[in-house]
């Protein structure tokens, strides 16, 4: 509560909704941005009060119980009172991020880190207009102090070209440009953050589709692995309206009564398990068409993350 005669009073640490940004197919190049590479995890604000501290996700879930070593370091760096926005992620022997087993966080062997890219509060004082770069400056006073397993996300000030070759090299996920001379904009996508993932690319068979609107919601694909086809994802990214109506047309005649996957139904582990009763929505078709894809990676189980449309193959 405000008392009488105070009249600024000082702004406390409190969940500030984390900006985003906007995805592009290049990346822009110049003096004026900074970049980082692309993390893939849970994207985290952590609030740092004295001797208390919290992680919260983008949607304002917390996540201080399911991952207390965050806390007990955010704890022990004495930080006096800031806000801090990062990424948690699971990093493998190569110092890679591996989200599925970030996803299984409780089982995992991998050491889950906590990036930190951006300072938003500290001592007292909002820093969201402040520059990119002033709050950079900041916020490397501040990683002096941290202690694993919380980690500053190191930024690149360098030509772009050589740096995406390196990434690629290394098999990161991608990389993220920012301005400079930025201010934050909560809960903003904004074209001061841009990021672009470096996926991969292959050819699947197309198996059926999930039916929706005049044609369809997304597409059943798989691989055949010897005589066999598997399903690895239903894709429903990458279309527009010209593109669906295009591919659905190109589809015609080619339904089959019969599923002609070997590995459906799916138990429904996840929420959004191609199950028995979502199968009742597929209109299958004989395997004799072939489409391109873009992913990111594939899973232990062999199923695609993140698949994007290109185009029909063939």
């Amino acid at each position: 509560m405000v008392q009488r005669g105070e009249r600024n009073p000082k702004p406390r640490p409190r969940f500030i909704e984390p900006m985003e940004c906007t995805r592009v197919a290049h990346l822009p190049n110049g003096k004026d941005w900074i970049y980082e590479i692309k993390q893939d995890g849970y994207r985290a604000v952590a609030i740092i009060d004295g001797n208390s501290a919290a992680l919260y996700s983008m949607s304002a879930r917390e996540y201080s119980n399911d991952f207390p070593q965050i806390i007990f370091a955010l704890k022990e760096a004495r930080l006096g009172t800031a806000v801090l926005d990062g990424e948690i992620v699971a990093l493998d022997q190569r110092g890679r991020a591996r989200f599925q087993e970030l996803q299984n966080w409780k089982r995992t062997r991998l050491p889950i880190i906590y990036y930190v890219f951006d300072v938003l509060h500290h001592g007292g004082r909002d820093t969201l207009h402040q520059t990119l770069n002033e709050r950079r400056e900041i916020l490397e006073q501040l990683a002096a102090r941290f202690i694993e397993p919380v980690r500053l996300n190191p930024v690149f000030r360098t030509k772009l070209g050589p740096l995406v070759a390196q990434v690629k090299k290394l098999k990161l996920e991608g990389v993220v440009a920012k301005r400079s001379g930025s201010i934050y904009l909560p809960g903003k996508v904004s074209d001061a953050w841009q990021k672009h993932r470096f996926n991969q690319e292959a050819e699947f068979i197309i198996g059926g589709y999930v039916r929706g609107g005049r044609n369809f919601s997304s597409l059943v694909v798989g691989e055949y692995r010897q005589e066999d086809l598997y399903y690895v994802k239903r894709v429903a990214a990458g279309f527009t309206p010209h593109l669906r109506s295009g591919v659905f047309e190109e589809l015609r005649g080619l339904e089959t009564r019969k599923c002609p996957f070997v590995n459906l139904p799916e138990r429904n582990r996840s929420g959004h398990g191609l199950t028995a009763e979502k199968m009742r929505e597929c209109v299958w078709l004989k395997p004799e068409r072939r489409c391109e894809l873009e992913f990111v990676e594939r899973t232990v189980g062999g199923r695609l993350r993140h698949a994007t449309f290109r185009r029909l193959v063939g």
